[in-house]
């Protein structure tokens, strides 16, 4: 797979996932190829050069559009990000969701991440699809692997409530918890 200077957005990346088993949870391995020939449009947008690709190359595709890798334009930024994330569902209640999300799944209670996932879904509408990317990682569960953790860590950054301090107050002594794990995975990405 390689990465041309088409920029793709986040809808396209996770019309990927059409081509994979996952009732809730991913019926296949992570590193597992799938067929993606009948995405040619999206695979063209892409620029990717295989027919076939695994679950770990979608989160790796996440990972780079959240860091911004693929945007060719420097006047993106973080805001332009999480536009694009809003698109698949994530308004500002949900960035709280969706941040306890990751923490809970950063942590490995994988009880509370699929709470907060559901929060997240029915009540703030998150897209099928990118549910179901979520969804497979808490209910497989991925959320040791080197590559889900960093995408996890990476979302929780983009979503994390402006005033963190407050939020963690409000928590409590269960959250310090995961947040220390969260800041301990931040370390990991520089």
């Amino acid at each position: 797979m390689t990465r041309t200077t088409i920029s793709p957005n986040i809808s396209d990346i996770l019309q990927l996932l059409e081509n994979f088993p996952i009732n809730n949870k991913l019926e296949t391995e992570i590193d597992a190829k799938v067929s993606i020939e009948n995405k040619k449009d999206v695979i063209q947008r892409l620029g990717i050069n295989s027919k076939a690709i695994t679950f770990r190359d979608i989160v790796n595709l996440l990972t780079n559009f959240i860091k911004g890798i693929y945007s060719t334009d420097t006047k993106i930024t973080a805001v332009g990000r999480l536009s694009e994330l809003r698109k698949v569902g994530c308004t500002y209640p949900a960035q709280y969701l969706l941040f306890d999300f990751c923490l809970a799944a950063l942590e490995g209670d994988h009880l509370d991440a699929k709470l907060f996932l559901e929060h997240a879904f029915q009540i703030i509408g998150l897209s099928n699809q990118f549910n179901l990317l979520l969804s497979a990682i808490v209910y497989t569960p991925l959320t040791n692997d080197p590559d889900i953790r960093q995408l996890l860590t990476l979302l929780a950054l983009e979503v994390q409530p402006a005033r963190l301090d407050a939020y963690l107050e409000l928590y409590g002594r269960e959250f310090q918890t995961r947040y220390q794990i969260y800041k301990e995975e931040i370390m990991k990405l520089k």
